[in-house]
């Protein structure tokens, strides 16, 4: 068989593009050299979709992040995801400057009447303002302290003052992927079933997803004449099978390369082959190296909840106001390097305390660093001030490597004459920005160079036929409600669920654990 495109790595921006390239009618599978799907840095994220006030002006980033946020709500109600529509509050501290006024009498509007001492708190968050209505967020404002106190009791009485992003959001970090892959599965199953139909075979012969394979570019090839991909897959040694050479070739006419944080090695070792010979390199080498950045985490325990109310956001989830944990991502004035040290609650009722940002050489060195661990205790401390206990309950850590680059923008690159297709660069705004990226990707770049399949005008095919594929595309089959996933999760007793008849390992640490303790939207009293 001849794919339109394969895609490499499964992790939220391949499962992206899979998705939208599927619902493109292009024939298109995913190859994943893990054995679950969502990991790497799509198994270690903050589950906050951000609306891109960090991302450079004009930059590709910025755009996708626009044009994700534009759909994430339908999204997630078409599709079942937990999410919580919140907002953040980037707040000024006392610690962040040298002066020690309160801006709390500042009009919530206005910065104007301010005493000269406070023009370092006004200037610092003007400017979050305006960086926030210029990248879209014109419903973002300023908020005094006092305003703060009654939104966030939960938080420190040292705030001085914050400004409301209304569009950043809460959402589970493993189901909302996963609601691609289990999609990208029903799709695919239907079209094998027609086939299947009309062709008189089983059509159970394969999957639109392949995991604990290995693409070995170095062996694969480029045939410019007839513009064909040969891939090259082994079986991963990590799957622990004695035949761990079990070769397998795919053909297509695209590649793309969603690799994450090896993107640019996936590039480097497709062009040493792309042309047949080392001479004529009809792929290029990749112009973007990777830079990772490890981010740790903590996650705390929620304190005993004292009862107080507070106004809470709307949400597709059930919400009760509470005022031990923030509802609200508490965030720093960001600096032009990183949006800094993030406080929030998930929607498990874990107090999460994170990421950090440190460059390091190694792609997959992940482990716990305990003096981290300690900044980050002290930082929730300080942010929480005495509503968080002296000894907090440290219930889990991880670490996420970014897959950031020496630019500063998405390395999102068409290269015409090897029909390859990178997608690199993505760095911690992947999951906000996954909807747009794999829209852009197949809607601009793929169909630029494969023409989209046409539908098939089936005149066996009748009335109530053509409904079930309108259904299966445009409406899906929801995700199951989270109790009823925690439920089997727990039945099954081997970290995973299945959906679909597929198999799914729950590979995220702040659903593992909120699904552990059933918290939050997982309370067990929600099974009774």
């Amino acid at each position: 068989m001849i794919y339109d495109a394969i895609i490499i790595g499964g992790g939220v921006i391949g499962l992206s593009i899979l998705h939208s390239s599927l619902l493109s009618n292009y024939n298109t599978i995913l190859i994943e050299q893990n054995l679950h799907l969502l990991n790497k840095a799509s198994g270690r994220n903050s589950g906050i979709l951000c609306t891109g006030v960090d991302a450079p002006n004009n930059s590709l980033e910025r755009a996708l992040i626009r044009d994700s946020i534009s759909r994430v709500r339908e999204f997630c109600l078409m599709y079942n995801v937990p999410m919580r529509e919140c907002g953040s509050l980037v707040c000024l501290w006392p610690w962040d400057d040298n002066t020690d006024s309160d801006v709390s009498s500042v009009n919530e509007k206005k910065f104007d009447g301010l005493l000269d001492e406070e023009k370092n708190s006004r200037d610092r968050l003007q400017q979050v303002l305006h960086e926030s209505h210029i990248a879209g967020d014109t419903d973002a404002i300023f908020l005094s302290s006092s305003t703060i106190s009654k939104m966030e009791p939960s938080l420190s009485t040292e705030c001085r003052g914050a400004v409301h992003i209304p569009g950043e959001t809460v959402v589970d970090p493993w189901l909302f992927p996963l609601a691609f892959a289990t999609h990208s599965r029903e799709i695919y199953k239907y079209a094998k079933r027609k086939e299947s139909r009309h062709e008189n075979c089983s059509g159970e012969d394969d999957d639109v997803i392949y995991t604990g394979r290995r693409v070995v570019m170095e062996e694969s090839t480029f045939d410019e004449d007839s513009g064909l991909w040969t891939v090259v897959t082994r079986r991963a040694a990590s799957c622990g099978d004695e035949d761990e050479d079990m070769t397998i070739t795919f053909t297509a006419r695209c590649v793309m390369n969603a690799a994450g944080i090896d993107s640019d090695l996936v590039q480097s070792q497709a062009s040493t082959s792309s042309g047949g010979d080392n001479t004529s390199l009809l792929l290029p080498r990749p112009r973007f190296e990777a830079r990772p950045r490890r981010g740790q985490y903590a996650i705390f325990a929620a304190p005993i909840d004292d009862s107080s109310e507070h106004v809470a956001p709307k949400s597709n989830i059930p919400m009760d106001a509470k005022s031990n944990i923030p509802i609200r991502p508490i965030q720093p004035v960001p600096s032009q390097f990183t949006k800094g040290i993030f406080v929030y609650s998930t929607l498990y009722d874990q107090i999460v305390v994170g990421p950090t940002a440190q460059d390091q050489s190694s792609r997959i060195d992940d482990t716990i660093d305990p003096d981290v661990a300690n900044e980050l205790i002290a930082h929730a401390s300080r942010i929480l001030g005495h509503k968080f206990n002296s000894k907090p309950q440290l219930i889990g850590q991880y670490v996420g490597i970014r897959p950031g680059t020496t630019k500063r923008d998405y390395q999102i690159q068409l290269h015409t004459k090897s029909n390859f297709i990178t997608v690199g660069g993505i760095r911690s705004t992947g999951l906000t920005a996954s909807l747009g990226i794999g829209r852009h990707v197949v809607q601009c770049l793929l169909s630029s160079i494969v023409s989209p399949p046409p539908i098939e005008d089936d005149e066996d095919e009748d009335d109530e036929e053509e409904e079930v594929r309108q259904s299966i595309l445009n409406r899906p089959t929801p995700l199951p409600d989270v109790k009823e996933l925690v439920k089997q999760y727990h039945e099954r007793g081997d970290g995973t669920v299945v959906l679909g008849g597929y198999v799914y390992k729950v590979t995220h640490p702040l659903t593992k654990l909120g699904w552990d303790a059933r918290s939050g939207i997982a309370a067990f009293d929600k099974f009774k």
